[in-house]
């Protein structure tokens, strides 16, 4: 039998300084045999120029939550922090030279320019984060069911909003792999993404895979935008354990 114990939640509210949770995160921790495991889904602020405001977010969410296990109190004491959502880190270029880089297959130099690794290069966030290697063209923004880039009023840039990022306990790096990852919209959503992990407890015990997947818009339509994690789920058919 799969043994899973100690399963708790936390959530931190980032919306209007703090009170609203139209932003913020939210997390599932939980021990598998011997390991301990922390998910976080989270929606951090948009716009280009918030850079420094979802830094802060991030370090709100890292030093808010605090679980009652005394060998885990914080998120970074995890043997697994698995953190995926819109975070909404955008690509540091303009409108025009994004969309020529893609227009010209050009996509993945583009990646010097990101937000988000630009932040955990300087140390300001996600310190320790792993990334899986990203092949695909940006998945911020399609119109709706297209695969075509905003044409709306705001134009917006296209950029790696939805990301998947997992940190291990330095003596744990070794059993941990990626089963899968790819992106794009081609007509489900505005900006959706998949990426999968396996996550060795014991090899005479068993096996945890967890699939995070993100925030669909058709999704979020349903759910009315009350959940503070931006939409993103997880449910019985992510998360999977094999004997």
């Amino acid at each position: 039998a799969v043994v899973s114990t100690q399963s708790t939640g936390e959530y931190t509210k980032t919306g209007f300084g703090g009170t609203y949770g139209n932003k913020g995160g939210t997390t599932i921790r939980f021990r598998l045999y011997d390991k301990t495991l922390a998910i976080v889904n989270c929606h951090l602020s948009a716009h280009h120029n918030q850079v420094p405001l979802r830094d802060e977010e991030y370090w709100n969410i890292i030093s808010e939550q605090d679980f009652e296990d005394p060998l885990t109190r914080h998120l970074y004491d995890h043997d697994y922090l698995i953190w995926s959502g819109d975070l909404n880190y955008r690509v540091n270029l303009s409108n025009e030279e994004v969309r020529a880089h893609i227009s010209s297959n050009k996509h993945l130099d583009l990646l010097e320019y990101d937000q988000l690794r630009q932040e955990k290069a300087a140390g300001h966030a996600f310190i320790g984060f792993h990334e899986a290697q990203i092949t695909f063209p940006p998945t911020y923004k399609f119109d709706p069911e297209t695969d075509i880039y905003d044409t709306s009023a705001k134009q917006r840039i296209p950029s790696w909003c939805d990301r998947v990022l997992w940190r291990i306990r330095e003596e744990r790096q070794e059993i941990v792999s990626i089963l899968n990852w790819g992106g794009g919209g081609g007509g489900t959503s505005d900006s959706d993404y998949l990426s999968s992990f396996s996550v060795d407890s014991n090899a005479s015990e068993g096996e945890c895979q967890v699939d995070g997947v993100g925030p669909s818009k058709q999704k979020r339509k349903k759910k009315k935008k009350k959940n503070v994690s931006g939409g993103a789920q997880m449910d019985s058919d992510l998360l999977e354990y094999d004997q």
